[in-house]
């Protein structure tokens, strides 16, 4: 059945799209051509359905956002006031996952706006708005061997222990992961915790560790290998294009797109 399919449609499109000539066919040059931009006609169609469906969507009951633990934002509070006095009727609840559950959520239908460090690729099916930039230090206790050198290299992080934020694990943030010998906590205030106690030094958000820093209870390490202080990681809303989304949920997207602060100090 799907081999006549295959050959009505080279015969109507009057190009080869497999190579038969070996035991098991195999696409063609002109196949790997098409078959790139029917997948690009498939999620088209995906959107397009998506956007049709919620024109008929009415005004759903509760919104759903969903954000990696080291992310704030500053005015978050004030976002969620104004859109309850826009929608009164509208639920909204927010809740705390890692950049994987979020985006197996979102897949599921179970959450309707991501908030995550920005994936080294973006899972089929989901869209995404960038959001700002999340800054991360290194730190260790103020009488650390690495807190004693006027700076320190990738090399030197290596050969101490590192206190691994869990979330952290993003392949496209290699100053995340850096040391040989790793221990894992799942949240920043694990890790400060571990930190303080001189066992080892830890990458973490510079909301997370900047009061502790201006008390002298960290350090902030000086690596050779970046240019500023911290280290910037992109941040992105991310959300399904295949679930229909209602007014207030676009709503919240838009205003978070455009008016959401990345905090990234709590001292002022």
């Amino acid at each position: 059945m799907i081999s006549t399919l295959v050959a009505n449609l080279e015969v109507d499109l009057d190009v080869e799209l497999f190579d038969r000539s070996r035991r098991y066919p195999t696409l063609t040059k002109a196949g790997e051509t098409l078959i790139s931009q029917a997948e690009i006609l498939l999620e088209r169609h995906s959107r397009f359905l998506a956007v049709a469906d919620a024109l008929s969507v009415t005004l759903e009951s509760r919104v759903t956002l969903a954000m990696a633990p080291h992310i704030k934002l500053a005015n978050l509070g004030e976002i969620i006031r104004d859109f309850s006095a826009e929608f009164p009727s509208v639920d909204v609840e927010i809740q705390s996952f890692t950049a994987g559950e979020i985006q197996r959520l979102i897949k599921q239908g179970a959450v309707d706006l991501g908030i995550i460090l920005e994936p080294e690729g973006i899972p089929e099916a989901i869209d995404f708005r960038s959001l700002g930039t999340l800054r991360l230090v290194c730190v260790s206790h103020p009488n650390s061997p690495l807190a004693l050198k006027p700076s320190v290299s990738w090399e030197e992080l290596r050969l101490h222990r590192q206190i691994l934020l869990k979330e952290a694990e993003n392949a496209n943030s290699a100053i995340l992961k850096a040391s040989s010998s790793i221990w894992q906590v799942s949240t920043a205030t694990e890790a400060i915790d571990l930190v303080q106690a001189d066992l080892g030094w830890s990458a973490l958000p510079m909301h997370a560790v900047d009061a502790f820093v201006q008390t002298g209870a960290l350090k902030i390490l000086p690596l050779q290998f970046e240019t500023k202080p911290y280290a910037e990681r992109p941040v992105d809303m991310i959300w399904s294009f295949e679930k229909p989304m209602g007014q207030a949920t676009a709503k919240l997207l838009d205003t978070l797109s455009e008016k959401g602060i990345i905090q990234n100090s709590v001292v002022t």
